[in-house]
């Protein structure tokens, strides 16, 4: 099938494709599960910009967290001759019905931000964060804020606030959790809240805000999510409600809303953000598949990137005019 034809298929079903034709045999697969979301945004570009620089072929997927549309366009994918793929899973039950329909095609598969396995439990090639060392990271700087800010005489809860579909949100959040109680062993581990949420910020603000009105009591609140969404949620939540910036910290995983938290140069609960280059999440992926198809090179197992805290104090001088167009 050529590239029109896969075009019109999913035209055909309500779909949009985004594709680059080029005039090389090797084209790439991008599948990704929130295509509008600036991480995403950033991501796509990366590996398109790594397809382009080689000379290959592109052709890119929203899935809009939905199950069946990855799996149909997996298969669209492989049917149109793409010669690897990487795909951001909406679901990580879905990991091993990739992993195998990429197996039988004879593609070589990379999992991006979230990892999955095939069915006997060995991993897909995997790049991105290590979700549960970013989390450790996000709990001992929140432990340092507490301790600085001389929070241990106050009524101070921690919401949790998990996507517990996503094993990576959840790895995160068990780092966070340890990191901080290891660094506070005298916080009591029954004042942790786990508040479940959709991974965006409205939903976010929504069931933080629930939160707070089922504790009427507590004065200080401290956050931890998945993502700047949950964390940036929780904080609106707590000026919607009446609270001051001082009586809640978090920080977020990604940087994708750091110019919403820090532009104004207000003063926030959001505290901080662990900032990952995403753009560089797509290149990677797309430069180990394309030395796969061409050189051969064995896909490592593994291939993690490492974050960038951002706080409204460094946020102007050092990432405004990366981040921020």
């Amino acid at each position: 099938m050529k590239l029109s034809g896969l075009s019109s298929l999913l035209l055909g079903t309500g779909l949009v494709l985004c594709s680059h034709a080029f005039a090389a045999d090797t084209k790439i697969g991008y599948i990704n599960k929130m295509g509008d979301h600036p991480w995403f945004v950033a991501e796509v570009a990366g590996a398109k910009a790594a397809a382009e620089k080689d000379g290959a072929g592109f052709v890119s997927q929203d899935v809009q967290f939905n199950a069946d549309l990855t799996v149909t366009t997996l298969d669209t994918m492989i049917g149109d001759g793409v010669k690897g793929i990487a795909i951001v899973v909406p679901d990580k039950g879905l990991g091993p019905v990739v992993a195998q329909k990429a197996k039988d095609a004879g593609i070589p598969l990379v999992a991006v931000d979230d990892d999955i396995y095939f069915k006997d439990g060995s991993p897909v090639p995997y790049v991105g964060l290590n979700a549960y060392n970013i989390g450790k990271q996000v709990g001992t700087e929140l432990a340092k804020l507490y301790q600085s800010e001389g929070w241990a005489g106050k009524e101070v809860r921690i919401a949790s606030i998990e996507d517990r579909k996503a094993d990576t949100c959840m790895q995160r959040n068990k780092g966070a959790e340890e990191a901080f109680l290891a660094a506070v062993p005298d916080f009591d581990p029954g004042k942790i809240i786990r508040v479940s949420y959709d991974n965006t910020m409205v939903n976010s603000i929504d069931v933080m805000t629930t939160t707070l009105t089922a504790n009427p009591q507590v004065t200080n609140w401290i956050f931890y999510s998945c993502n700047d969404d949950g964390v940036l949620g929780a904080a609106r939540a707590l000026e919607n409600s009446g609270y001051t910036a001082d009586q809640g910290m978090g920080i977020g995983i990604d940087g994708s809303r750091a110019c919403d938290a820090f532009g104004s140069g207000k003063p926030s609960a959001f505290r901080g953000t662990m900032w990952l280059n995403s753009a560089n999440h797509g290149r990677i992926a797309v430069e180990l598949l394309l030395a796969s198809i061409k050189d051969g090179k064995p896909l490592p197992e593994k291939t993690f990137s490492n974050p960038e805290l951002i706080t409204a104090a460094n946020f102007a001088s050092d990432y405004k005019a990366k981040l921020c167009k």
